[in-house]
């Protein structure tokens, strides 16, 4: 999954670069930098993992079967 984290992450650093969002600097920094992109697959692995949390949660409060 880290590679397709990595390749999702040059995809958008690409597009806001193209699209003048962020700058030069910026698109190397998220895509160059080993910390930076070691951070972001943290934070995505974290959203992926608590989605299933999530959805028990508000399953649980609707009264539906979990």
């Amino acid at each position: 999954m880290t590679v397709w984290i990595r390749i999702a992450l040059y995809l958008l650093a690409g597009w806001l670069y193209g699209a003048g969002y962020i700058g030069d600097e910026v698109k190397r920094l998220i895509t160059d930098d080993p910390a930076v992109v070691a951070s972001i697959e943290t934070g995505v692995f974290a959203l992926v993992s608590s989605l299933p949390v999530a959805w028990w949660q508000w399953a649980k409060r609707k009264g539906w079967a979990t």
